[in-house]
């Protein structure tokens, strides 16, 4: 495709707002394509494979693994050379490599735990609202995906398969072509292309907030590894590893158990009481060191938040958009509009399933 040209008001140095509104409506397009090409092209795949190939999914393995091949196939062999074709038209910019040391590296980690966290919260408030409102219980489909799944499938496609191809979609080939029009356009537009990519409101919160770090760290460093390892290791605690470990305290978390150990408490039966207790707590503290890492580790990530936020400086673009009319500049466009209203039906349907 025909490389797009943009110049600058040679008054103001800022692109004119017609420039601009290109600028965000040629993004915002081949979000449109590439999300309405991965949705309808994996559920096309899905039913094409209980068609033809029913016998798949009679394995729980095979059928894990195929489960998370109807998301990677159509996300990258279909969805993504769209993507790139379409942002390729637009001008690219690199930052130069700064190098982060293992300091740098355990703040932003901690700083990662904290966002994490936050936006769980939220999440988990707004929707709870939403139950409360409308009665309708809602179920958190990666959470379900997780603890339907081995400990490797979830270690090899959630923890090192997505994190790397997610981290060169949204970070290095979207923070590349949008770093012209500035660095906080970049981080801001990514973060919510990479939220919204999710299609759930479980996963937008916090996929925003860590969407808008690993933008950050991206375009200070220049190093992509270093959103990779994060995103890596976030996936890691919070999907691999405490499904694990909730999987193996599963069977004493129950209504009979619980009710057995309030049983015991009522009859004050305190030496059968104690006893199940004890055969408890074995089981439960790995768990509980687990969420006391974690913790501790989002606490120090808030702090470390406080104290760094001020430094933070965006830099400017080379092809920075007017002041005027940001917000219009930004969604008064075709392209921007279509995407809005793919993920609005995406959401919508995630609502209703």
């Amino acid at each position: 495709m025909k490389k797009l040209k943009f110049t600058l008001n040679a008054e103001t140095g800022t692109l004119s707002e017609s420039d601009a509104k290109r600028y965000f409506s040629t993004v915002g397009f081949a979000t449109f394509a590439f999300t309405v090409i991965y949705f309808v092209s994996s559920v096309l795949l899905g039913y094409a494979i209980s068609y033809f190939a029913p016998f798949l999914y009679e394995s729980t393995l095979i059928c894990n693994f195929i489960y998370n091949l109807i998301s990677l196939i159509p996300l990258y062999a279909l969805a993504f050379p769209v993507l790139y074709g379409i942002l390729r038209r637009l001008p690219r910019d690199r930052v130069q490599p700064e190098k982060m040391g293992a300091g740098g590296f355990f703040k932003g980690l901690c700083v990662a735990l904290f966002v994490m966290m936050a936006g769980n919260y939220v999440s988990q408030f707004l929707i709870n609202i939403f139950q409360l409102i409308t009665g309708k219980a809602l179920s958190n489909p990666v959470a379900e995906a997780t603890s339907n799944q081995s400990f490797w499938i979830n270690l090899l496609f959630v923890a090192i398969v997505a994190p790397i191809l997610e981290e060169l979609v949204f970070r290095k080939v979207l923070c590349d072509r949008l770093l012209p029009l500035g660095e906080g356009y970049t981080v801001v537009l990514s973060a919510a292309i990479f939220a919204l990519a999710h299609g759930n409101f479980f996963q937008f919160f916090y996929a925003f907030l860590l969407g808008a770090l690993f933008a950050l760290i991206y375009v200070k460093t220049g190093r992509l590894r270093y959103s990779i390892l994060y995103h890596g290791i976030l996936n890691f605690l919070g999907a691999v590893v405490s499904s694990w470990l909730l999987k193996r305290v599963e069977h004493l978390i129950t209504e009979d158990s619980l009710a057995h150990l309030a049983e015991l408490g009522a009859q004050g039966d305190m030496t059968a009481l104690q006893e199940m207790l004890q055969s408890y707590i074995l089981p439960m503290v790995p768990l509980l060191a687990y969420e006391l890492v974690v913790i501790v580790g989002s606490v120090c990530g808030m702090v470390f938040l406080i104290v760094g936020y001020k430094k933070i400086r965006l830099e400017k673009g080379l092809l920075s958009p007017p002041k005027e009319g940001r917000v219009a500049n930004v969604f008064l466009n075709v392209g921007v509009a279509a995407a809005l209203t793919a993920f609005a039906g995406i959401f919508l349907l995630s609502l209703m399933g």
